[in-house]
């Protein structure tokens, strides 16, 4: 059996594979061949452009030096004497500034049988070539021999690279000296640069005189011989420079007018690039013209058409793991039908014995949730009468205060009816409604003071509201009021007006009650009795801490750690069950509020309610 992957057998993997290859190398080379026709199309353009800005920009040079030659001052200036040429110098240097001025050039000059120039159109300038030697000049040698000269070098006084034309002045058949003009090729190169070309001349030696990359320049496209270098110093055509060659490898020919070649990259030092390159005669004297084009399109045509067939192999290569994937699935998909029927009929089966074991069950989870809430509702009635208890535990203890408070205006409403009685049996009326008056109003502040107590021992339903601190906190100290008056407890309250906070209220006198009261126990044996009670400003979350400190002698280290548990207590045997903080800790947690104790750095205990502030009732509806 044959190995298939993907569904498709290993032999068309392999098929596929070859084909793409042989695809790929085709596309490559097609594109190749393509591109580099088109660039040689352009290259032979570019050669006919250069070719003719030559004939332009340098034909009209040309003629220049043959024109001064004809000059009759000029001719005269040869054949004076030195009186009479010195008389004669001012007007020939004039003609000649004149001269070059008005073509163009960089210089001309009029040059003596011997090779001395004896007058120039830069006469007045500090770097004048009067009086320079160019007898070894190659121009000046065949001017006085053919009749004219060309010849391009670097000046042996400016430094300056350019092209030299001359012309003999003759008198008959014997050359009295020749005219000279010098024509810089920096504006002939700018305009031949070209992003992705090089355009080059190269002279006769094969020294590269005109060239669009400055880095390229009077370098030669060939190894120079030992007599070759001897010539070029002798003419100091090139400055006494010593020419290198140019580092570039010849890589073949294209065509019989085209090859390709290796040179340094312009754009990148120490990189290389490889070109098309192609030349052909300049219009004038024996130096080549050539135009190195950039082949980097060409391979960008390369992995365009690699990318291409790669993309087209890719679309089919999808395309027939889909057909096989379809294939798989139609029969996957047939298979599957024949076993979801037979799973089917079993499905109904265990179904239908599923649907009574969830029935059965339905029916246990809601008797089990109906005992559940029947559970949750008698264990909130019993943390009611817990808390309840609590209440009345705290009442039980404060009974004796109590008694104390009331008995005192009970024996004074007494003592103020009998002396009513004898200021009415006197007839002094006055004096018996005055004690009829503040009998009034003791009968009054024990009212109140048991109205508030009515309050605290009824057992509340519990809905979380919106609850002032600060009356939750005068409730209490109403209930120990005899207690801290007694004690001579110092009770410093800080809480700002309107402070509000969610929870029960009765339940929040509770817990200010239930504290309180541990706090008053605290500070009892204390030399200084003073209690605090304070509440910050709500924070980002809208919590707001309300604290109690006390002056005591705090709480012992293992106390602290189960202080909210029941029957935790640090009172004598019989003055205390422990329930207390265990209590104000589950209503606490009611409220969604925290509860925490500590001992102070300075002594004494702390402990911190955080609560969920509140605003005040009213607010929402104003705003």
């Amino acid at each position: 059996m044959h190995q298939r992957y993907k569904g498709i057998p290993w032999w068309g993997w392999v098929a596929a594979a070859v084909l793409y290859v042989v695809a790929a190398a085709v596309a490559v080379e097609f594109a190749w061949n393509r591109a580099i026709d088109v660039l040689a199309d352009v290259g032979a353009h570019r050669l006919d452009f250069y070719a003719a800005s030559l004939t332009s920009e340098l034909g009209r040079f040309e003629m220049v030096p043959a024109l001064v030659a004809r000059q009759g001052s000029v001719r005269a200036l040869l054949k004076a004497s030195p009186d009479e040429a010195r008389a004669l110098l001012p007007t020939v240097n004039a003609y000649l500034e004149a001269v070059n001025r008005d073509v163009g050039s960089g210089a001309v000059d009029v040059i003596d049988a011997h090779g001395t120039v004896i007058a120039a159109s830069n006469w007045n300038q500090p770097l004048s070539f009067i009086g320079t030697n160019v007898s070894y000049r190659p121009y000046f040698k065949d001017a006085l021999a053919q009749g004219r000269g060309r010849f391009f070098g670097i000046g042996t006084n400016t430094g300056i690279p350019g092209l030299y034309f001359a012309h003999a002045i003759n008198d008959g058949d014997t050359a009295m000296g020749a005219a000279a003009v010098k024509v810089s090729v920096d504006a002939l190169e700018s305009a031949w640069r070209t992003p992705g070309e090089v355009a080059l001349v190269v002279d006769g030696n094969g020294v590269i005189v005109i060239s669009t990359e400055r880095q390229w320049k009077f370098t030669a496209m060939r190894a120079m011989t030992a007599q070759q270098q001897l010539e070029i110093q002798a003419s100091r055509q090139y400055a006494g420079r010593v020419v290198e060659a140019l580092p570039y490898r010849h890589r073949g020919d294209w065509n019989n007018a085209a090859w390709f070649g290796v040179f340094p990259d312009p754009g990148h030092e120490g990189r290389t690039a490889r070109f098309l390159v192609m030349s052909r005669p300049a219009p004038q004297g024996h130096d080549t013209i050539m135009v190195l084009l950039d082949t980097v399109g060409a391979r960008r045509q390369q992995r365009i058409a690699l990318a291409f067939v790669t993309g087209i192999f890719l679309i089919a290569t999808l395309y027939a793991l889909y057909a096989a994937q379809r294939r798989r699935v139609i029969v996957e998909k047939l298979k599957a039908q024949e076993a979801l029927r037979r799973a089917n009929d079993r499905l109904e089966t265990t179904v239908a014995q599923r649907t009574a074991a969830l029935t059965q069950a339905n029916t246990q989870m809601q008797r089990e949730i109906a005992e559940r809430e029947r559970t949750e509702q008698r264990l909130r009635a019993t943390q009611q009468e817990v808390v309840h208890a609590g209440k009345l535990a705290v009442i039980g203890q404060m009974a004796a205060a109590l008694t104390h408070e009331l008995n005192q205006p009970l024996v004074a409403i007494r003592t103020l009816c009998d002396n009513a009685r004898t200021f009415f049996e006197r007839g002094q009326s006055a004096q018996a409604n005055a004690n009829l008056e503040r009998v009034g109003r003791l009968v009054d502040s024990m009212a109140v003071l048991t109205s508030e107590l009515k309050a605290f021992a009824r057992k509340p339903d519990v809905e979380l509201v919106a609850v002032s601190l600060g009356e939750a906190v005068a409730h209490a100290r109403v209930i120990y009021a005899s207690r801290i008056r007694d004690e001579a407890v110092r009770l410093d309250v800080r809480i700002a007006p309107g402070t509000t906070v969610y929870a029960e209220s009765s339940q929040l006198q509770q817990v200010i009650v239930n504290v309180l009261g541990n706090a008053l126990d605290a500070v009892r044996g204390a030399s200084t009795r003073v209690i605090a009670m304070e509440a910050s400003e709500p924070d980002a979350q809208g919590r707001l801490r309300f604290t109690i400190d006390d002056s005591g002698p705090g709480i012992a280290p293992d106390v602290l750690a189960r202080l909210f548990e029941p029957f935790v207590t640090t009172k004598p045997r019989g003055q205390g069950l422990g329930l207390g903080l265990a209590i104000t800790s589950r209503i606490v947690d009611g409220f969604g509020a925290r509860i925490a104790a500590a001992n102070r750095e300075e002594g004494g205990a702390r402990f911190t309610i955080d609560f969920a502030a509140a605003e005040p009732p009213g607010t929402e509806h104003e705003r």
